[in-house]
């Protein structure tokens, strides 16, 4: 297959699993179909197909193209134990209070859940359902470190680090020292939180953050009849239309099977990206829908004229960085008033809670960054007690081995979320020091960051550093964040 046939394939390919993840997402279909898109398409993804992109893989577009080849390599050998996982998810129910309940929809009852006992109670049965799962993972796992061997590489880690040009031991050391660096203020507001929520600290485990992090006493500052009008007023104030950006379209009906959490599915990009949102109110809808709303704002802007490689694929942090930068307005204490005229004290209260969930996610993927480092060099076998370990250490709770297959993510995706959380520091210092606090009410800023959008995933977040004078990643603006609780 020549490299015009390649490109022209892969988005069409592209295209339909975006289309089903989309409709499987929004309620619209019962499960989720991608073997048969995966055989439409399977001439993409066979050994020889890769080999010859893997050619390509010294310049930025055939690197690119070669990771996607080399990807789909790998999810087309492992479709099925994919599918099958996701499925049997979709159809287990967890039985609570004399009603079975779907496994999906177990966590919004965990995070109402005020009662620490019955808390941890529906849990352990939560985790029972999930770990039935835990065989498939595993040979899904065996199968997924076998692959790459079959293109000529010694390993999955290695792989990761050539075609996507990522240095994971490198980012491991540098959020270690995030870690190290914010271990006492970490430890000082989990407990003072946990204490807050009638926790005993010795019986503290994931469920109890999860309760916190709801933080239902907040929403009173985040009205659902709000929620679409606050993006829209923000994305106004930079001159960004939601309404009438080309390509982007909502997706706010009420459906039984909808996804609660707002996702973004860009179909094609940047003539049909779906922000999807099932409105509730709360500050965790805010966060999610601004959150997405960062990546359909992104892929909506991409540069048309742009290749394939550059609109669909590429560093995956560059996107969420984006989205990071969108969600993490909610807590800046201007944007609060100005656009939810929040009082300064609840505004500054908001802050706080904010900092402090981000600096557990950064602090657990953190681990989970040295954890899939092990795991994919060692295997699942002997994987469930070092994971629980690793994410001890970082999180001081009590860490379910059960889930030592679950919270895993193909390809390093830690890494992206980790590499963005970093950068998106970085670029949001640029907007302060150029338009300052309330960067989001200049037109000057949403041009700037049009800018940066059109170019869609064209550089990693490595090079967008260095273009805002950065020498490179550097965690600093991240940890003088996370410390000024």
């Amino acid at each position: 297959m020549d490299f015009t046939q390649f490109t022209q394939r892969t988005e069409a390919f592209l295209n339909e699993i975006s289309r089903e993840q989309y409709q499987v997402g929004a309620g619209l279909k019962e499960s989720l179909e991608l073997t048969p898109i995966y055989h439409r398409h399977a001439d993409l993804f066979t050994r020889e197909t890769v080999l010859d992109r893997l050619e390509d893989a010294d310049r930025k577009e055939g690197r690119h193209l070669a990771s996607f080849a080399a990807v789909g390599f790998m999810d087309n050998g492992t479709k099925e134990l994919s599918e099958a996982v996701t499925n049997a998810e979709l159809k287990a129910t967890v039985e609570w209070d004399g009603q079975n309940v779907p496994y999906h929809n177990v966590r919004p009852i965990l995070t109402k859940e005020p009662d620490w006992r019955r808390r941890h109670d529906l849990g352990r049965r939560s985790l029972a359902v999930m770990a039935k799962q835990n065989p498939l993972r595993a040979q899904r796992l065996s199968t997924l470190h076998a692959l790459p061997r079959d293109l000529g590489f010694p390993g999955y880690v290695a792989m990761n680090e050539k075609l996507e040009a990522w240095d994971l031991k490198g980012l491991a050391e540098k959020l270690d020292a995030v870690v190290a660096a914010t271990s006492d203020v970490f430890e000082r507001e989990l407990s003072r939180r946990l204490v807050a929520a009638g926790v005993p600290r010795a019986e503290a485990d994931i469920w109890d953050v999860a309760y916190i992090m709801r933080a239902s006493e907040l929403d009173k500052m985040f009205p659902a009849d709000r929620l679409i009008g606050s993006l829209e007023k923000t994305l106004n104030g930079m001159g960004i239309g939601l309404e009438t950006t080309p390509g982007l379209h909502l997706d706010t009906e009420p459906r039984p099977l909808k996804s609660p959490r707002a996702f973004c599915a860009a179909i094609r990009v940047p003539t049909e990206v779906m922000l999807v949102i099932k409105p509730i109110g709360g500050q965790d809808d805010y966060g999610s829908l601004f959150h997405e709303a960062g990546h359909a704002e992104h892929f909506s802007h991409a540069d048309p004229a742009l290749p394939v490689a550059f609109r669909y694929m590429g560093d995956a942090a560059v996107s969420e960085t984006y989205a990071f930068l969108m969600e993490h307005l909610l807590y800046n204490r201007r944007w609060l008033a100005d656009v939810l005229q929040s009082p300064p004290e609840l505004a500054e209260e908001y802050r706080r809670f904010s900092i402090f969930s981000k600096l557990w996610f950064v602090r657990r993927y953190a681990a989970k960054l040295r954890y899939e480092l092990h795991l994919h060099a060692h295997g699942p076998d002997g994987s469930a007690p070092v994971y629980q370990r690793l994410l001890h250490n970082n999180l001081k709770v009590s860490i379910p081995q059960e889930r030592y297959l679950d919270d895993v993510d193909d390809w390093f995706y830690v890494g992206g979320y980790t590499r963005a959380w970093i950068f998106e520091m970085q670029l949001r210092e640029h907007l302060v020091r150029n338009w300052g606090e309330t960067w989001y009410t200049a037109r000057e800023a949403g041009a700037f960051l049009k800018s940066l959008w059109a170019a869609g995933i064209r550089d990693s977040v490595d090079e967008m550093a260095r273009s805002l004078g950065y020498a490179g990643l550097d965690p600093r603006p991240l940890t003088e964040e996370l410390v000024s609780l």
